[in-house]
């Protein structure tokens, strides 16, 4: 080997194990900021850890983890989920939902456009109707009292995911 080669050598395997890690951490960050089914922002107060097969993965809310379910066909078992008003994630046991209040973070995306620069106006989401977790029944119920939806224990839905 002669000294330009070496030199070269010397210069492109740290160049490229620098590139290699920095795109190893770019798709690892999005991974966790990106929701797996429908790549939307995840949100830290509707973020929804789910496996399908053993394999986790990161939902931007737990409709739309249903949704995943319903499209595959395949049990997804939920894993964690946030509080919608804070503090640490919760099992999906301990949770209770407000189902269907107008507060839905996953809609506040850009809307789509027609060829014509048209609004397009959609007629399924999947991330409709919301699906917000808390940690205690009183705080759900004061949520759903002034937005609307429906208060239920995660336990009364649970079925749901596995059919």
């Amino acid at each position: 080997m002669d000294r330009r080669s070496f030199a070269a050598t010397l210069v492109a395997v740290p160049t490229l194990t620098a590139l290699g890690y920095a795109s190893w951490r770019y798709l690892r960050h999005k991974d966790e900021h990106t929701c797996r089914a429908c790549s939307r922002p995840v949100h830290a107060q509707t973020r929804t850890i789910a496996a399908i097969e053993s394999n986790r993965g990161v939902y931007c809310c737990l409709a739309c983890a249903l949704s995943e379910h319903r499209q595959l066909g395949m049990p997804v078992q939920i894993v964690e989920l946030a509080d919608y008003l804070g503090g640490p994630a919760m099992m999906p046991s301990d949770a209770f939902l407000v189902q269907g209040s107008e507060i839905n973070p996953c809609k506040g995306h850009s809307t789509a456009v027609t060829t014509d620069k048209q609004p397009m106006h959609s007629h399924f989401d999947r991330c409709s109707p919301s699906m917000l977790a808390f940690r205690d029944r009183k705080s759900a119920q004061k949520l759903a009292a002034e937005h609307g939806g429906q208060v239920i224990a995660f336990s009364e839905i649970a079925s749901q995911f596995s059919r």
